[in-house]
């Protein structure tokens, strides 16, 4: 089984501002004229040299963010300003974290959360819009009218990578991110159980003051302290009557919360608010946010093997969520974003043609509440990220090619990889697992019946301007696409599994190949293709669904060959 490693997200950050505001100040306190008089021989030596360091920082910035800059025109040419920051902070209706709860379980359960711009999950912070990339936010009724954060397609299809430890990062769209899904979830789920707990209500009660009274919340502490210890039997006899908040509530159902009810600031703390009945409203509340997740109010016993970053087993997930059907653990990493339109059928199998559909399933698995048949969900915006995810295209390689290499690997990519990778992006792309030899599983538990439960829902499904297929959008085929190879060089790691690190490693024999590496990494080793192996995350290929076997196309390759077959994979 894979493992999470606490405290260790192996991430460098962007430290080129800090080093340029150090060296304005050095600068500055040099020129001053007291300091000039007794080190006016040392400034004739040393400014020269301080100016250039400090025009070369400058320089570096603006270069990396002229490289960013035009790596984005390369992959959507054709996007506004505002398409960009729809499809990185768009709306797809699954807020579902209340952003003071979410502030407060910050502050709370460092355990849980140890940054707090929730980089440590592998997301990318984003100062300006006060979340990271790939978070939306919006007010939600059934959350007491609060504004609540949630994740869109970005979170899962936005990476940075850098060429060396902390060096500026480039911004890849459409890719396989560094999101760990599943623990970012986790998190905030075991939050809300925890909490449960009076001891831990009362600590997060006092940070959720802080979070929603910015101005009084210190100075009130007290008087919440002083409450909380009159009403202390109170509060305890609410919570132990109604621990899990889903009294008076059919199962996956929602309670009516207004914000009236979740209220707390020093002028309800001067009135005698009721804490009793705020903490049993603060119940409620999670039970409305795991409902809409569609996770019980009783976790099991044994949880299922964690993913990791970028990966997750989203049709296990939905299946088991939304028809209380589960399946083994099926991993694969998340999928490319690239030339969609250009595809007629999608994912690592080909088993959707529909990236409405799918995106609709995967809005109704991370938020968007269903009640009944009925999806509370904004279609609309949800057909506006699917529009804008389908005109990306590959991005070039950022880095510098050794271009007489990739002429010469041209001739190995046509003898190698062209006769799966190339041609009409039609059926002919699917291989059986037995044919390329790698994990079969994925392939194998997507049955036809799987797809038809899907198709169903899909049919049945009503939301307010969405109209049902006229055709089945998603089928089985037992075997899995070979996918086009543009923008090859950023798709580590490698298969459909992702449990292979580097494009190097792809083209060893299966025995030769790492058994176990680190996720976490936004550092790209240029030689090999793919990221570093560094990072929070311990990928073991032992583990179910996690195979690294087969696909032995080029490992007969010589080095040299093999060499300048990377450098022409580059260029695509």
């Amino acid at each position: 089984m894979s493992k999470f490693i606490p405290g260790s997200d192996g991430e460098s950050r962007n430290t080129a501002q800090p080093r340029l505001s150090r060296l304005y100040k050095i600068a500055r306190s040099l020129l001053s004229p007291k300091v000039m008089k007794s080190k006016r021989i040392f400034l004739i030596l040393f400014l020269p040299a301080l100016l250039g360091l400090i025009s070369s920082v400058i320089a570096t910035k603006q270069d990396s963010e002229s490289k960013r800059k035009s790596i984005e025109a390369d992959q959507v040419p054709n996007w506004s300003r505002q398409d960009m920051n729809f499809f990185l902070h768009g709306s797809m209706s699954t807020e579902v974290v209340p952003e003071a709860v979410l502030r407060a379980f910050i502050h709370t359960y460092p355990d849980l959360f140890p940054s707090a711009d929730l980089s440590n999950f592998g997301l990318i912070p984003d100062p300006e819009f006060g979340w990271p990339v790939g978070f939306s936010k919006k007010n939600v009724a059934h959350l007491g009218g609060q504004s609540a954060v949630g994740v869109n397609c970005a979170s899962c299809h936005v990476a940075e990578i850098t060429s060396a430890p902390n060096t500026p990062r480039l911004r890849i769209l459409g890719v396989t991110s560094d999101f760990d899904a599943e623990a970012y979830f986790g998190a905030v789920t075991v939050a809300t159980f925890r909490t449960a707990d009076p001891a831990n209500m009362k600590r997060f009660l006092a940070d959720y003051l802080l979070v929603v009274d910015p101005s009084e919340g210190k100075h009130a502490q007290e008087t919440l302290e002083t409450e909380w210890s009159r009403q202390e039997k109170e509060i305890a006899a609410a919570i132990s009557d109604d621990p899990f908040g889903s009294k008076n509530v059919e199962p996956g159902g929602l309670h009516t919360i207004s914000g009236a009810d979740l209220r707390l600031d020093h002028e309800v703390l001067a009135h005698n608010v009721d804490l009793a009945a705020l903490s049993h409203s603060m119940l409620r509340l999670f039970h409305n946010m795991r409902a809409a997740l569609h996770i019980p109010d009783q976790i099991p016993n044994e949880a299922p093997p964690s993913s990791g970053p970028g990966r997750n087993d989203a049709f296990g997930l939905l299946s088991a969520g939304l028809f209380n059907a589960p399946q083994p653990y099926a991993p694969v990493k998340f999928g490319l974003v690239w030339n969609v339109s250009k595809r007629h059928w999608v994912h690592w199998d080909g088993n959707t043609q529909s990236p409405l559909g799918r995106n609709l399933l995967a809005s109704l698995g991370l938020g968007a509440p269903l009640q009944g048949k009925h999806g509370d969900l904004d279609f609309a915006s949800i057909k506006h990220q699917t529009d804008l995810s389908e005109t990306i295209q590959p991005p070039h390689y950022p880095f510098a090619i050794d271009q007489a290499a990739a002429k010469r690997g041209a001739a190995h990519y046509e003898a190698k990889c062209i006769s799966c990778h190339g041609g009409v992006e039609s059926d002919g792309r699917l291989y059986s697992a037995a044919e390329v030899g790698t994990d079969p599983l994925r392939a194998e538990l997507f049955t036809q019946q799987q797809a038809d439960r899907f198709n169903k829902f899909l049919a049945e499904l009503e939301a307010t301007g969405y109209v049902a297929p006229k055709e089945p959008g998603l089928r089985s085929t037992g075997k899995y696409w070979a996918a086009g190879l543009g923008g090859v060089w950023a798709r580590s790691p490698y298969l459909h599994n992702g449990s292979v690190r580097t494009m190097q490693e792809l083209l060893m024999p299966p025995a030769e190949r790492a058994k176990t590496f680190h996720r976490g990494s936004r550092v790209y080793d240029a030689a090999q293709l793919g990221y570093t192996d560094e990072g929070r995350y311990l990928f073991d290929t032992t583990g179910r669904g996690n195979s690294n076997a087969g696909h032995n196309y080029g490992t007969d390759l010589a080095s040299d060959e093999k060499r300048d077959l990377l450098e022409y994979l580059k260029t695509l």
